[in-house]
């Protein structure tokens, strides 16, 4: 089987956006030539990769299973085209990796900073923060984008983003009528942090801030690494309550979002804000630690004041 690797690229846009005009506008491209792409791939894989309803877009059982393996083709490919640009400069890039988890336009900005560097790079979104940090304390990448703690006292940081607390309920959920939540409200429901599943001390620490705050009953929707769509259909269907960063533009916030669910913030004064940053591992890049500094720097003026929000 011959798979054409744009229309892999269209399905990855597709499956982040949850939405085809959304996709079609980051690809640059019209929405019918991309609803044609899906199509045909679609028909070379032999089932259905997308879900298609009157208001919404969600990934089917295929889509969830391929979406993984299409992102690691296209990264391979990607790093093909790298690997031969230095095979012909002889330059060795500064490599890039950023947690699929952070709010997309983050992620746009930051590649787009980065493509402005004077320098060669490589950027990759390989999947949770824990990933990313695998990724530097291996020496596979310079700089990464997580979402902090760390937990890893090899790492250093710098912080670009600050993201405040929010809760994802049905749209039919009592606190759904609400625009805004404390913490202390949610002592008697279940509760769902799944999306820090990836990273065990991320999820850790959540557990016990909320359990400092009353919050015991703390459910497990998934057993996947990154399975939010399974996440949101558990949600859906026990009327759980998910605590998530309050970032309608994330990817999770797709996700839950109008007319099935309701995003809300937390009232920051009952839950602090979660903190993103670029890190770096001093001494996995010691031969080249002053060139890196001075990247992440530069990455930091670019990406403009500490964001503040959605």
């Amino acid at each position: 089987m011959d798979i054409d690797f744009t229309r892999l690229k269209y399905f990855v846009a597709v499956a982040d956006e949850l939405h085809f005009k959304r996709a079609a506008d980051k690809l640059m491209i019209t929405p019918p030539p991309l609803s044609k792409q899906i199509k045909l791939l679609e028909k070379e894989l032999g089932g259905p990769l997308f879900e298609r309803g009157y208001h919404e877009v969600r990934l089917s059982p295929l889509g969830q299973q391929l979406v993984g393996p299409a992102r690691e083709i296209l990264r391979q490919v990607e790093d093909f085209k790298a690997a031969a640009a230095r095979g012909v400069s002889g330059l060795v890039p500064i490599r890039v990796s950023a947690t699929a988890y952070a709010p997309s336009d983050l992620l746009a900005e930051l590649e787009t900073a980065i493509s402005g560097l004077p320098v060669p790079t490589e950027f990759s979104v390989p999947g949770s923060a824990a990933e990313v940090t695998a990724k530097l304390i291996a020496g596979q990448a310079e700089i990464g984008l997580i979402h902090l703690p760390s937990g890893d006292k090899r790492l250093r940081h710098r912080v670009v983003a600050s993201y405040q607390g929010g809760i994802a309920v049905r749209f039919d959920d009592p606190l759904a009528s609400r625009d805004l939540v404390s913490i202390e409200e949610l002592r008697d429901r279940d509760v769902a942090i799944d999306f820090a599943r990836p990273n065990p001390v991320v999820l850790a620490g959540l557990t016990r801030m909320l359990n400092r705050r009353g919050i015991h009953r703390i459910v497990r929707t998934t057993n996947q690494r990154g399975g939010e769509v399974e996440m949101a259909t558990q949600v859906f269907n026990r009327h759980l309550v998910a605590v998530v960063s309050y970032a309608p533009d994330s990817f999770i916030g797709k996700i839950f979002s109008p007319p099935e669910f309701k995003l809300i913030p937390i009232d920051e004064t009952t839950w602090a804000p979660a903190e993103i940053a670029l890190a770096w591992a001093p001494e996995r890049v010691q031969t080249r630690l002053g060139e890196v500094e001075d990247m992440v720097e530069r990455i930091a003026e670019r990406l403009g004041p500490v964001r503040r929000g959605a």
